[in-house]
């Protein structure tokens, strides 16, 4: 099927009914992959006004009264950062390093509009839990592998389990609004579940598929960072086997701070250090993330720029012309 725009500017009849080609999965998560890391230039400039962002509100965080306030403002510019990477990265992909704004700190309506579907999805994945922990609940309870709603056994890895492929599920189905709101279409999530209609299996367990190395990889950089520059391993910051989740304290059981042995609070260079290094590799894990998104819009959609000549040869090309 020939290439086509999914916006009224687009080729007579408008957006595709549905998805114009299947989704190759195992091409697909180690093309997102292999994009990142083999353009690592384009990436630390799509992400320097994002980095800046957050590094100028950690430093902020300082002088604020400590509390929830603090938190908030940091959760917030977290977001904005996130959607101001997003915006250039899904613009790398899907136009060239021609994509990337001018000025590194810009901020229009579209980076806005990438911010409030960022924050929908958000609020759509959260409010899925609820059913899918009651769900996963029920599952492990018959299956024999939950004594308790709180223990951190098998049980509560198949809520986890559960819930992370649900918010992955919701991803797929309406993760095409934000390569499409990056390049300033006319879109919206009733088109993201119309053209991933068919695909939402394949997009699942390619994002499953890409998004279990990245869990992976930034929970053992977490443990790695917090002994070396922290001096806090992980398994003082988990409780014991049979305690429940944390803060919660099993009858005659010691509290998880009684058997940590006072030490010296770390540097503020070693602090320094774990929030860049940190921040370099969410940045990363993100650009995989909507690389992702961004070729299997391309994918589904058949999505060309309108002015044409200036999308980079895809990864896949080869494999969905030989479909």
């Amino acid at each position: 099927m020939a290439p086509q725009n999914p916006t009224p500017s687009g080729p007579p009849g408008g957006p595709p009914s549905s998805a114009v080609a299947d989704l190759p999965v195992a091409a697909t998560a180690v093309a997102s992959f292999a994009s990142v890391f083999g353009q690592l230039g384009l990436v630390a400039q799509a992400a320097k006004g994002a980095f800046f962002m957050l590094m100028g509100a950690w430093a902020i965080s300082f002088i604020l009264p400590t509390g929830g306030g603090a938190g908030f403002f940091l959760f917030l510019i977290s977001l904005a950062a996130s959607s101001h990477f997003g915006v250039n990265w899904c613009r790398v992909m899907l136009l060239g390093p021609a994509g990337l704004p001018a000025r590194s700190l810009s901020w229009g309506p579209i980076q806005w509009r990438f911010l409030g579907y960022g924050m929908l999805l958000f609020l759509i994945m959260m409010l899925m839990t609820i059913p899918l922990s009651a769900v996963g609940s029920v599952l492990a309870s018959i299956l024999g592998l939950m004594s308790s709603p709180t223990d951190l056994g098998p049980g509560f890895f198949v809520v986890g389990l559960l819930m992370f492929l649900g918010a992955l599920y919701v991803l797929a189905r309406l993760g095409f609004v934000f390569p499409a709101v990056a390049v300033g279409e006319e879109y919206g999530l009733g088109l993201s579940w119309q053209h991933s209609a068919g695909q939402g299996l394949r997009l699942t367990a390619a994002l499953f598929a890409a998004g279990l190395p990245i869990v992976v990889g930034q929970l053992l950089l977490a443990a790695f960072l917090f002994q070396m520059l922290l001096g806090v391993s992980i398994g003082e910051l988990m409780p014991a086997p049979g305690q429940g989740l944390p803060g919660e304290v099993a009858p005659g059981a010691a509290t998880p701070g009684s058997a940590v042995s006072p030490r010296e609070a770390p540097s503020i260079l070693s602090v320094v250090f774990f929030n860049v290094i940190s921040t370099v590799a969410n940045f990363l894990s993100f650009a995989v993330l909507f690389s992702l998104l961004c070729l299997a819009f391309r994918t589904c959609t058949g999505w060309v720029p309108a002015s044409g000549g200036n999308l980079p040869a895809g990864p896949l090309e080869d494999e969905n012309n030989g479909q």
